[in-house]
This record gives C-alpha cells, sequence and structure tokens, in this order.
C-alpha cells in the first residue's frame, strides 16, 4: 500500500503529465488548423494568405502586407511558407499554465467572401474546414499514461 507521500507524488506526476499533454494536444490542434486555412486560402497578390496570423492571448488587430509580393499567384509558396512559419513560432510558445488562447485570424475586409467562395481556387468554406482539422487532432488525444 502506497503511503500519502507516495499517492501525493504520483498524483503530482500525473497532473503534470496531464498539463504536458494537454499542452501538446492544443499545439497540435492549432497548427493543424493554421497550416489547413493557410494552404487552402486562394492567392493572387499574397495578401490574403500572409494575413493569417497567430497571436497568443488575443488576435491580431490590423492586417500586414504579404510576405512576398507578387501577381497571379506567383508567390504562394513564399507566402504560405512565411504565414506558416509566424504561426508555428508562436504557437511553439503556447504553454497552457500562463496562456488562456491561441488566436488565428484574418483581418482582410475581403477574407469572408473569399471563405464564401468568390475565388475559383478554393471552394466556400475552407475556413470551417480548417476547425474540421484542428478537431481531428484534438479527438482521440490521450491525456493520461
Amino acid at each position: 500500500m502506497a503511503t500519502p507521500e507516495q499517492f501525493s507524488k504520483r498524483i503530482a506526476q500525473l497532473g503534470a503529465h496531464v498539463a504536458a499533454e494537454a499542452d501538446r494536444t492544443v499545439r497540435a490542434a492549432a497548427l493543424a488548423a493554421d497550416q489547413a486555412v493557410v494552404l487552402a486560402t486562394p492567392v493572387d497578390k499574397g495578401r490574403a494568405r500572409s494575413n493569417w496570423l497567430v497571436e497568443l492571448e488575443a488576435p491580431a488587430r490590423a492586417p500586414i502586407d504579404p510576405y512576398v509580393p507578387g501577381e497571379s499567384g506567383t508567390t504562394a509558396g513564399p507566402n504560405a511558407a512565411a504565414a506558416l512559419a509566424q504561426g508555428g513560432a508562436v504557437i511553439a510558445g503556447y504553454h497552457g499554465d500562463r496562456n488562456t488562447s491561441i488566436n488565428i485570424s484574418n483581418n482582410l475586409p475581403y477574407i469572408g467572401r473569399l471563405n464564401d467562395g468568390y475565388s475559383r481556387q478554393a471552394p466556400a468554406g475552407f475556413v470551417q474546414k480548417a476547425v474540421q482539422a484542428a478537431v481531428k487532432q484534438v479527438k482521440g488525444a490521450r491525456l493520461l499514461p
């Protein structure tokens, strides 16, 4: 039979494990959502794809210029890489003991139209599909060893 001290130590170990696994699961879900939404965003000049910004605690407040300006989708890859690097760096810094949220936002006035299917490059609802990708990451997550 375990002593109260052994029991307490085991509970503390389990608590630390659950916290670490919860953080890992949240980060994986955020990365999946960010990747899905960035890669699904139609590209002309690169601005919409570049403006998927990830922040901790609060959404980004203002749009940015494209990371790599272009025409007719020529900079789709570099803008995706830059947006994913920005998001990945922020998401890597998430820790549930000091952060309450990871926010993935796009403040361009026309992002809603793009999500409604305005561009032939992306189907309507690509943002909702990104959220579904994040949910898949969370389903089946195991927090206990």
